[in-house]
């Protein structure tokens, strides 16, 4: 299979949140609803990746719209990190949250609720940054990731979320006769 052309990813940092607040925001006219929540949480780099980022969240926020009962949550997350060595940066995510009856369950704060597992719910999201100094970097890449939700332990806690980052890279170049198998099922409408 030729791989010229498709974008690689980098496993790159893991953002831990705790949901502590979210706030009912009103009824949509398809039956969804609009709410807003409130999280604290880590960001850190995984080993080997640059540059190596260690922050905690000064305030994070995340509009998020359910457009039907059983539609998915479309995330739309922004905040602002303190890093160890005393630099800020801003965050933003957006992308879709699969509404499941595993995640319903979660959200319900139903008993016996296990978390869902690494690559369970069929969903993603982008994340950009705002930096500058040794984080400069960061503004000049594009990050998504994979989600997990665990369920609320105590009475502080909507609930867990924790997001797996993985850097975009361009795939390699296309050489000159290197696409054919593409461009053959391309041109012949298969794509």
């Amino acid at each position: 299979m030729v791989k010229c052309g498709f974008n690689t990813l980098v496993p790159a940092m893991v953002f831990k949140l705790r949901i502590w607040s979210l706030y009912p925001m009103g009824e949509l006219p398809t039956g969804g609803l609009w709410s807003n929540g409130n999280g604290v949480g880590t960001l850190v780099s995984v080993p080997g990746f640059e540059p190596f980022l260690n922050a905690t969240t000064v305030h994070m926020d995340d509009f998020n719209v359910r457009g039907s009962a059983d539609g998915p949550y479309t995330l739309n997350a922004q905040g602002i990190l303190r890093t160890d060595d005393n630099h800020y940066l801003g965050l933003y995510g957006k992308g879709l949250l699969a509404n499941t009856p595993h995640v319903q369950a979660i959200m319900a704060n139903e008993t016996d609720v296990q978390p869902t597992r690494w690559g369970e719910l069929d969903t993603f999201t982008t994340w950009t940054f705002q930096a500058s100094g040794p984080y400069a970097e960061l503004t000049k890449s594009t990050f998504v990731a994979n989600i997990r939700i665990a369920p609320s332990d105590n009475s502080d806690t909507i609930s867990y979320i924790d997001y797996r980052f993985s850097k975009v890279l361009p795939g390699p170049a296309c050489e000159e006769g290197k696409d054919d198998v593409i461009e053959t099922v391309w041109n012949a409408g298969e794509l």
